[in-house]
């Protein structure tokens, strides 16, 4: 019988020891906030990467949330975020950016589950056009975001992580989510196509931002409208290309949607996140950009898996379908 070695991070999560000291954690950052929880507790999810634990509070529930190593700077991010955009992110009561923990309130119901997919298409268009907007005042903040632990992953650093990533998988045996040697001779091949795709936006003239990379409609939290929703789960993001943030938000809004990329109800919402940049670049620009954001972004989220299972077990990252290969050869599709 197969071996199969636990996520420590799972277990540790799990534990009755973690919960009780999160919980004196919490208590006493809700204290110096004017709060005191009721004593209500849940943990809907521990995953390898985080867990997230909600606490009655008198005055509105609280949010728990642990990163692991590779995402452990995601509280002191949020934190940075709301100051300069507090708007745009749940308010944060507490950060311990050495264990990787943060403490939010309640920010409102996640989006997909106030309406299904087909009753989501106008608070599409209002949430991403907020969050195009916040990306576009945020790119004066480079140093500050940069500063909290965020990594740049831009048009002109993504050619050297491409090629460590795919020296990285070479190494492996392909049932340890390593690459075979046919994918590894196709990956070497596509090197130059990638550097010249990159040095396109390199050029283009819409700013680096910050990228949450993850934005779908479990990560948005519905604040009574599309209005005031807020962005949740910033562990993926990254500095990089603005328009990036359409790999990942097309893709899901798609598959739910049970559409095509190129179903009008999905481009009209590319066309509203556009908008506003549409004060750096022409739209048949902005869309070319979309266009090689999404092919280069293969290799951004491929990064994003490697920092949120950095650590563990073979085990784990075949539970999870070997993301990280799995992005890498998404590359080779997207030519």
């Amino acid at each position: 019988m197969e071996n199969v070695e636990a996520s420590a991070n799972v277990t540790a999560w799990s534990s009755p020891e973690f919960l009780a000291q999160a919980t004196e954690w919490v208590a006493d950052a809700a204290s110096g906030a004017g709060l005191a929880l009721t004593g209500e507790r849940e943990q809907p999810h521990v995953r390898p990467w985080s867990s997230a634990v909600r606490f009655g509070a008198h005055g509105g529930d609280l949010w728990f949330k642990v990163n692991a190593r590779g995402t452990r700077h995601e509280g002191r991010l949020v934190a940075t975020l709301g100051a300069l955009e507090p708007s745009l992110v749940a308010p944060v009561i507490a950060v311990d950016t050495d264990r990787g923990w943060s403490l939010t309130r309640y920010a409102g119901p996640v989006m997909r589950s106030v309406a299904p997919p087909e009753g989501l298409w106008d608070s599409w268009e209002t949430v991403l056009v907020r969050y195009a907007e916040a990306q576009i005042r945020l790119a004066e903040h480079r140093d500050a975001l940069l500063a909290t632990g965020l990594s740049e992953v831009s048009p002109a650093t993504l050619p050297a992580m491409l090629r460590e990533l795919v020296r990285e998988l070479a190494a492996k045996a392909p049932e340890e989510g390593g690459l075979t040697e046919a994918e590894h001779e196709k990956l070497l091949v596509s090197f130059e196509e990638y550097d010249a795709w990159c040095d396109e936006l390199a050029s283009s003239r819409v700013p680096s931002t910050v990228q949450h990379d993850d934005l779908h409609s479990r990560n948005i939290c519905w604040g009574g409208s599309a209005a005031n929703a807020r962005v949740i789960d910033w562990g993926d993001a990254s500095w990089g290309f603005a328009l990036g943030t359409m790999l990942c938000t097309l893709n899901s809004i798609a598959w739910h949607a049970k559409c095509e990329l190129d179903d009008r109800r999905v481009t009209r919402v590319r066309d509203a996140y556009l908008e506003p940049f549409t004060a750096y670049a022409e739209r048949a620009e902005l869309l070319r950009d979309v266009e090689l954001a999404r092919r280069t972004g293969c290799v951004t989220r491929a990064l994003s898996y490697r920092a949120s299972l950095m650590g563990e077990p073979v085990a784990t990252h075949r539970e999870e379908g070997f993301p990280i290969r799995g992005w890498l050869l998404e590359l080779l599709e997207t030519g």
